[in-house]
């Protein structure tokens, strides 16, 4: 599973399977996220690779 961590207001949330499709690219080759909540473009993104880590992940854990 594929998760976010926006820098600016501290929102943790998943944003779906890892795949190269789900993620739109930008000119520079890096993706282009955006928070849901407070609009910022610094996002973090981390892989989980399991149910137990993307729980530990919300929760603030990792």
């Amino acid at each position: 599973m594929l998760c976010a961590h926006c820098l600016r207001c501290g929102r943790r949330s998943v944003v779906g399977r890892s795949s190269n499709a789900l993620l739109a690219e930008s000119e520079d080759g890096k993706p282009r996220l955006r928070c849901d909540m407070c609009g910022g473009r610094n996002v973090k993104l981390f892989q989980a690779q399991g149910p137990v880590e993307m729980l530990a992940f919300l929760s603030g854990r990792l």
